[in-house]
């Protein structure tokens, strides 16, 4: 075996471990990236001629689907806790606030803590909102009274 065959090892076993490691974290970032690349690497590094690279390829494959298999079968037990996997149940049938439960904002005032083009932030009795303006351009710092709740969307108006 020659050198650059087991230096081809080498940096396939870091990109199988990797991307394993992966499987293990939400997202696709670092490891998953760098696995990819030191997977191909490997690959092409291991074989001496296309026929050895695509079985390299094809055993490395399998071992992936493999570590897949497994780690989908941990986080489905109880035993392995999943970073990914919310594990408490939301209670309530509606979690979400409809219209009719942000009517009571009509009247309100507040301070622009952001210039509404025609969106942006507001601050009302010290809670920060994303709001709209029912008109055009609204300076930060501009005085706004909460105007209507249309889509669940907060309407504001200049207070003059």
């Amino acid at each position: 075996m020659e050198a650059i065959q087991i230096l081809g090892i080498i940096v396939l076993i870091i990109g199988v471990v990797l991307i394993g490691l992966e499987f293990y974290m939400p997202g696709f970032g670092f490891p998953g990236i760098c696995g990819t690349i030191c997977a191909l690497a490997g690959i092409f590094l291991t074989g001496k001629d296309m026929t050895q690279r695509v079985m390299v390829g094809i055993i490395t494959i399998v071992v992936i689907v493999v570590m897949l298999v497994i780690s989908i079968i941990a986080f489905n037990s109880k035993k392995v806790k999943s970073p990914i996997k919310l594990e408490t149940d939301l209670q309530g049938k509606n979690l979400f606030l409809e219209e009719k439960d942000m009517e009571y904002l009509i009247g309100k005032k507040g301070t622009a803590i952001s210039d509404l083009k025609p969106t942006g932030k507001g601050e009302f009795d010290g809670v920060k909102l994303d709001i709209i303006s029912s008109g055009l351009y609204i300076k930060n710092g501009a005085s706004l009274v909460i105007s209507q709740i249309k889509n669940n969307k907060i309407i504001v108006e200049e207070d003059k």
